[in-house]
């Protein structure tokens, strides 16, 4: 009996502890249908939609339909968070980026066009337009300077050497002028230059004979306009190296003639050989091939060169005579400086177009 009792109780307990259980579901389950989710906005919306497309009559859903419904949008909670927090993640730069302000403000306001006047003030302005390297570019010019001249041969026009020379001779250059107008014009790093020049060759020669102590001295000299074509390569801006060639066109020949005599008898002679030599030399057209080094400044305007010409051709002609002068071959030579001033027409004539 007492084996009886004990089981009875223990079927009880067990009873009573699967009722309470049962009534703990239950008031659980009422709970949760009483709370509704704020943030799902959609599955209340389409719960709405379906409510409102049913029959008119009141339709009272039963537990177990809202427990399937709370049970799924409690898994579309679980499904759907992951997917929005890892697109607000890859979103989170491209909207900071947006967001950052920019340290030096955009202006985004289209900006009035210029007019005509303020175009024309703006190129004016700029003077890289004016002396640009890849346009061809214009200028005039003079210039003048010195330099030191010779002629060769000399000396071989008044004596013959057949014999043994008891003497000494000597021949010299001498400082001359020259000067003239030119213009230039320049593409890039190449460039050309054509000139007329007023230029003088001059040179002489000293002959001293020790058995007389007599000093005689001669010296020739020929005026002449000297056109002449350069062609210039600007290795730097400004500074440029032309070589070219020009004409020597003497339009006036002078010879002197003196001795160390003194006395009236002499100085007539002196004279007579001066004229006898006058009459026998004359000068012909030279043909010289030039060489030049110089720098322009595109801002003054002043330009400084270092030329060198060689005559190669004969310059004096030795006429027939009856004095004992004989024909040579005379060459001359040039190295000089010069200083210019040239004008830019390009310049000026943008000057007039503004």
């Amino acid at each position: 009996m007492t084996d009886n009792k004990k089981n009875n109780r223990r079927k009880r307990a067990a009873i009573t502890a699967i009722l309470l259980l049962l009534a703990l579901l239950i008031g659980w389950d009422r709970c949760t249908e009483k709370e509704e989710p704020k943030s799902d906005a959609g599955t209340s919306a389409t719960t709405n939609i379906a409510e409102k497309h049913s029959d008119k009559e009141p339709h009272k859903p039963q537990p177990s339909v809202i427990r399937q419904k709370t049970k799924r949008n409690r898994r579309q909670k679980v499904t759907e968070e992951p997917v929005i927090i890892q697109k607000a993640v890859e979103k989170q730069p491209e909207e900071e980026i947006e967001c950052m302000p920019s340290e030096q403000p955009v202006n985004t306001k289209p900006q009035p066009e210029p007019k005509k006047d303020e175009q024309h003030v703006v190129e004016a302005e700029e003077p890289a337009e004016v002396f640009a390297p890849s346009k061809h570019r214009f200028a005039i010019g003079v210039r003048a300077g010195a330099g030191y001249s010779s002629i060769t041969s000399l000396g071989g026009m008044t004596e013959s050497y057949n014999v043994r020379p008891q003497f000494t001779l000597k021949e010299k250059g001498s400082v001359v002028f020259r000067g003239g107008i030119y213009g230039t014009w320049r593409y890039g790093m190449i460039g050309a230059e054509l000139g007329v020049d007023y230029m003088r060759l001059s040179g002489s020669t000293e002959k001293h004979t020790a058995t007389t102590d007599l000093t005689e001295k001669m010296s020739v000299g020929c005026d002449a306009l000297a056109p002449q074509l350069m062609f210039r390569f600007y290795p730097y801006d400004g500074f440029y190296m032309s070589a070219g060639a020009m004409a020597v066109l003497p339009f006036h020949t002078s010879v002197g003639y003196e001795t160390s005599r003194t006395g009236t008898i002499y100085r007539q002679q002196d004279e007579l050989a001066a004229k006898h030599l006058r009459e026998t030399v004359s000068s012909n057209v030279q043909f010289a091939p030039a060489l030049k080094i110089g720098y322009t400044d595109k801002n003054t305007g002043l330009e400084a060169a270092v030329e060198y010409d060689y005559g190669a051709t004969d310059l004096l002609h030795t006429n027939k005579n009856e004095y004992g002068y004989t024909e040579r071959c005379n060459n001359s030579h040039y190295i000089g400086v010069s200083i210019g001033y040239t004008i830019d027409l390009n310049k000026k004539v943008q000057n007039k177009k503004d």
